[in-house]
């Protein structure tokens, strides 16, 4: 799923391209899309884009008429820029015709359909769904290690899932908490509350580096061209499997679950213990 070096990236190069751009019609091809009943779609016919914004993994559209569209594109959710006199592909879920003769396009491959389009008043945006509830920025000022302790404290679960559970820190999902925690050399497995402070102030470090970081690679990589595909290339560890720790040379290790993988090293992380694949096994604790 996009996190947020992908949506950062996605946002700044869409941007130019969509906003003051006027909605000409508004289709959506996929039932499972439309999220929302009220307002109705039709109401964007006719508005203008203002800004693109991300918060978390959503994008955000700031339409004039006091209107927010915000588009979550979920694990295989991508949009394209196209030429309005393309035909649609099956795989396109939404088509946003703009003036000028081009289409801003959701395409959504793959058998699961869960890109979700919401449309809001720009005062409910905070206060539903999918923004409401989302935890704090990792990359905005509100994010301190204070802040980041208390979560600690607060999450009774181990510091992997906590990463990824969006309503402690925005934006972070399951590549970018094991490129994290490989950084901030601590075990996913780890209890939260029980991080002592050094680590504590290493996880902080490790997040706010390896985001900025992250992001700026991104921009270098795709250009100004709007990103399809997360570059394999930019991760040192997720996906990784079997290939050597970047750091100390151990072969990076993965607990496979039913949809979702963690890589880790173990000399660097986990003090030499390799964890049984959790398909086979119930020891992780």
């Amino acid at each position: 799923m996009p996190e947020i070096p992908f949506v950062e990236t996605l946002v700044g190069n869409l941007a130019p391209r969509v906003a003051g751009r006027t909605i000409r019609a508004i289709q959506v091809r996929s039932p499972s899309l439309l999220k929302t009943v009220d307002p109705s779609l039709s109401t964007v016919q006719g508005e203008t884009i203002r800004s693109v914004r991300r918060r978390g993994k959503l994008l955000l559209f700031d339409l004039t008429g006091s209107l927010v569209m915000i588009v979550h594109l979920m694990r295989d959710g991508r949009l394209t820029i196209t030429p309005s006199r393309q035909r649609p592909t099956r795989d396109v879920a939404l088509v946003l015709t703009l003036d000028g003769g081009e289409d801003l396009r959701l395409v959504e491959g793959g058998p699961k359909k869960r890109a979700g389009l919401y449309l809001r008043r720009t005062g409910e945006v905070e206060q539903t769904e999918p923004v409401a509830g989302l935890g704090v920025e990792p990359l905005s000022e509100d994010f301190t290690p204070e802040g980041l302790s208390a979560m600690l404290d607060q999450a009774a679960m181990q510091v992997k899932r906590f990463l990824g559970t969006q309503r402690y820190l925005a934006g972070i999902g399951n590549a970018y908490g094991d490129e994290i925690l490989w950084e901030a050399r601590l075990s996913p497995f780890a209890s939260s509350p029980a991080l002592r402070a050094e680590e504590r102030s290493r996880l902080y470090a490790a997040i706010r580096e390896v985001l900025a970081r992250s992001v700026e690679e991104h921009r270098r990589h795709f250009g100004d061209a709007l990103p399809m595909r997360e570059p394999p290339v930019l991760l040192r560890a997720h996906r990784r499997a079997g290939e050597p720790c970047p750091r100390c040379g151990t072969p990076i290790a993965a607990v496979y679950y039913s949809e979702k993988e963690t890589y880790y090293c173990p000399t660097c992380q986990t003090r030499g213990k390799v964890y049984a694949d959790r398909r086979l096994s119930r020891l992780l604790k």
